[in-house]
């Protein structure tokens, strides 16, 4: 699978490994003129439910995290990687304290995968993330209409499920956790800050279902995931 002679030994084993470790392959990627097959593995314990993303390495198989949710369910890590021709970013977003850390690995002259690179508790993307984008900002994915589109809808389909238990009491700020998947879909994750009702829960749940489509083509690049949108009660 490698074109680089030594690592012929250690890919002939890797089908039987992995998939017996419920991993999938994700996608094959080149740096620096060697191929390496990038895996999605499931890994489940009694605290926390892991999709990692795997790259078998000579000596070192690198594991980071895609998804990481505690024993509610709950989310508390998300991760992704970026490629440039050398280099493989991978980024960890705590989100709880919302700190990222960010690791950079890139082949030796063997073809090794090496970390470069640590970043720990950084407050925002680093500067050095690849692709380069305006602003440093990531592409995300956009509501159909824009940002006073999205607002609209807010204020026309989620204050008002709201305001059933909080318009008489003190007023704060909160934030709106959704999930875009690929096809520009929305799924209610949480609304962080502000304890809800089931019941409160279940009518959001089936609201945001029934939301406009995404945009999930954003600049030439396909982008899904997490949105966060400030809100107040």
């Amino acid at each position: 699978m490698l074109k680089h002679q030594s690592f012929t030994i250690s890919f002939l084993f890797t089908p039987l490994f992995y998939f017996a470790q419920q991993t999938e392959l994700r996608e094959s990627v080149t740096l620096k003129s060697f191929n390496y097959d990038v895996y999605l593995q499931i890994k489940k314990d009694q605290s926390t439910s892991k999709e990692l993303y795997v790259i078998p390495n000579k000596g070192d198989t690198i594991k980071e995290n895609a998804l990481v949710k505690n024993v509610s369910g709950e989310e508390i890590h998300r991760g992704l990687y970026r490629l440039n021709d050398t280099e493989i970013h991978f980024i960890d977003i705590d989100l709880k304290s919302n700190k990222i850390n960010q690791r950079i690995y890139t082949p030796n002259k063997k073809g090794n995968l090496k970390l470069i690179k640590e970043n720990l508790n950084l407050s925002a993307y680093p500067n050095d993330l690849p692709p380069k984008f305006k602003d440093n900002k990531l592409p995300h994915p956009v509501f159909e209409g824009g940002e006073i589109a999205l607002y609209l809808w807010i204020e026309k389909n989620i204050y008002p499920v709201l305001d059933q238990k909080y318009k008489k009491k003190d007023s704060g700020n909160a934030v709106l956790v959704m999930d875009i998947d690929p096809k520009g879909s929305p799924s209610f994750i949480e609304i962080r800050n502000l304890s809800i009702a089931e019941n409160i829960k279940t009518k959001l749940i089936e609201i945001i279902k029934k939301s406009p489509a995404w945009k999930t083509k954003v600049n030439g690049f396909d982008v899904s995931g997490l949105v966060f949108i400030p809100i107040e009660y």
